[in-house]
């Protein structure tokens, strides 16, 4: 994404967004504990994050794939990343190069699914209450 020698973003990253000026926030990974995954919480949380620290950034990148510690196959690699990739798409990270997802911080495109993971998650919170009341 970078070109060094030269100190500036590389052609084909360049192209790849709107405003190609500003900083590269790299999302390093992120972990939920077993019980907290698969409500929809990844993507909500991620997404507030990369709100609150992309000012300034003209994207953010990832390589989805499992962070949490686990040993895997090269199939189940494949699979993880895969599976995260599709989460990821969902507050708008779009497939660049050799496994790198990139978020474009001057659409809106991402603010609207951000708000979109939250309201699914606020509308599952609501029915667990309803259906957990005495």
């Amino acid at each position: 994404m970078l070109d060094v020698a030269a100190g500036q973003w590389e052609p084909d990253f360049e192209a790849a967004l709107a405003h190609p000026v500003g900083d590269l926030l790299v999302m390093d990974r992120v972990v939920l504990e077993p019980p907290w995954r698969g409500l929809g919480l990844g993507p909500v949380l991620a997404g507030a994050a990369i709100r609150r620290l992309s000012q300034d950034c003209v994207a953010v990148a990832c390589e989805p794939g499992s962070a949490d510690g686990r040993e895997l196959t090269e199939d189940q690699h494949h699979e993880a990343a895969a599976k995260l990739s599709r989460v990821w798409e969902r507050i708008g990270f779009e497939p660049f190069q050799d496994g790198v997802h990139i978020l474009d911080c001057h659409l809106q495109r991402p603010q609207d699914l951000l708000a979109e993971r939250q309201e699914e998650f606020h509308a599952l919170c609501r029915a667990w209450r309803e259906h957990h009341r005495p």
